[in-house]
């Protein structure tokens, strides 16, 4: 072409590309701040919650019910459950967290490979501590027709499951830190995967 300009429709149609999947993705990652399958997920969970909702509402002698003992869900959350987890937290992990200065950086923080698995324990023994504990096992074998023995041993496994997976996950980390300079192994650890 003339001047080094190229006809007059190619120029044009290189603008006109249309966008790859890759960055689709970047850009609803950046306007929206997490990925598709995290706006599905929580598109699935409103309509659950909607659902369990509208279901109260067809029983409305249940409603009053539901709101007293949701309530008092959050009370004993805020005003009991939270300030005892927290402290037993802070004695837990308290000098974990406050590193050595002579510790190297690469060193990968067990903390967060204790915790989750503490707490996934924790909420299964909430949910579960009646029949963990066979506290109603009557009530529970005349409204479901199935016997309640065996859920401590099942709560154990999985909670030996859950550390298992855990020690794995953490095995894996401080092997990818091993093999970083330790200047990005602290970053590393950071960012999420």
């Amino acid at each position: 072409g003339r001047s080094g300009r190229s006809a007059p429709g190619r120029g044009h149609r290189r603008l006109a590309r249309r966008p790859t999947r890759a960055g689709l993705t970047r850009r609803f990652r950046s306007l929206y701040g997490a990925g598709p399958l995290h706006l599905l997920a929580l598109l699935a969970s409103f309509a659950i919650a909607g659902a369990a909702v509208v279901g109260w509402f067809q029983r409305p002698f249940d409603v009053s019910a539901v709101l007293v003992w949701f309530v008092a869900a959050i009370l004993a959350h805020d005003l009991v459950l939270l300030p005892l987890y927290s402290l037993l937290d802070r004695i837990a992990f308290a000098r974990a967290e406050g590193r050595h200065p002579a510790a190297p950086a690469s060193t990968v923080s067990a903390v967060p490979y204790l915790r989750v698995p503490a707490i996934l324990s924790g909420l299964l023994l909430l949910v579960f501590f009646p029949l963990i504990f066979q506290l109603g096992s009557g009530t529970f074998s005349a409204a479901s027709g199935h016997d309640p023995s065996g859920y401590l041993a099942r709560w154990l496994a999985a909670t030996g499951v859950l550390f298992a997976a855990s020690a794995f996950a953490y095995a894996l980390a401080v092997r990818r830190a091993r093999g970083r300079r330790p200047d990005q192994a602290m970053t590393g650890s950071v960012r999420q995967r």
